[in-house]
Parts: structure tokens; C-alpha cells; sequence
């Protein structure tokens, strides 16, 4: 091997290296940034700032398998729901009853989604779900009416 492919192997391992540090250091220069306007609230900015990198390594490790596992699972879906459609002459309702689900829902994890305060939604609703209302803890007029 010569001297400049010995050079170019070098510099790209360190390249390489240099990346994996700029993307593992970005959430701590981001936590930097907000620390000031919560300074006075925290007791232990180390503890915290750990907390949130050990929040962030297992959210990037959880995305590794989560990620592929979810677009193989919507891109499944997808074929599943074109193959009913075939199937079943052209039934629209049918096909949209396999895809939506298999391509709605969570597709990237989040620390909050670690966490347990958002959910995870694997498999989404179907194409007749709907949201659920909020409870408004207002009185509604229909109690507002005379009997």
C-alpha cells in the first residue's frame, strides 16, 4: 500500500471519528445553551447534563432497530394493501383499511417517548379513527338550555 492510499485511509478513519464526536457532542452544546435561563431551578447541572446524554445515547440506540423495523412494517403494509386491492376488485375500503394503519404512527423515537410522556405508536389508526376529542371541562350550551 502505498503512502498517499496509507494517508487517505488515515484521514478518513479520522474524519469518521470527528463526525461520531460532532453527533454525540450536539446535544450537549444544545443543553449549554439552555442552561442559563434554568440555572437558578438546578442544583446539580452535572447530573442533569448526564441524565440527558444517557436520555439522548438511548434514544440514538433505540432508533437503530426501531426505525428499519417500522418502514419494513409500513412498506409491508403497503404491499399487503395493494395485493388486497387486487384481490378484491378494486375495493378501496379494503386496501386503506391494511395501509393506514401500517404506515400511520411513530416512525422516530424521541427521549420523551423513552421517558413513557408521549406514546408510541407502532401500529396507527385505521382510515375511520378519529382522534379523541378534548374534554373541555367547560359547560357545554345544551346544559344551558330550558326543559
Amino acid at each position: 500500500m502505498g503512502i498517499l492510499a496509507h494517508m487517505k485511509t488515515k484521514f478518513s478513519t479520522l474524519l469518521a471519528c470527528m463526525l461520531a464526536v460532532a453527533l454525540l457532542a450536539a446535544p450537549l452544546a444544545s443543553q449549554a445553551q439552555q442552561a442559563p435561563a434554568k440555572a437558578e431551578e438546578q442544583q446539580s447541572p452535572t447530573k442533569e447534563i448526564g441524565s440527558e446524554v444517557g436520555w439522548g445515547v438511548g434514544t440514538v440506540l433505540a432508533n437503530v432497530f426501531y426505525m428499519p423495523t417500522k418502514v419494513v412494517y409500513a412498506g409491508l403494509g403497503l404491499l399487503t394493501g395493494g395485493i388486497g386491492y387486487m384481490l378484491t376488485a378494486g375495493r378501496g375500503d379494503v386496501a386503506n383499511e391494511i395501509i393506514y394503519p401500517a404506515v400511520k404512527g411513530t416512525y422516530v423515537l424521541t427521549t420523551d417517548h423513552l421517558k413513557g410522556e408521549q406514546p408510541v405508536v407502532f401500529i396507527g389508526p385505521g382510515p375511520d379513527d378519529q382522534p379523541p376529542e378534548q374534554v373541555s371541562k367547560a359547560p357545554s350550551d345544551s346544559n344551558l338550555e330550558p326543559r
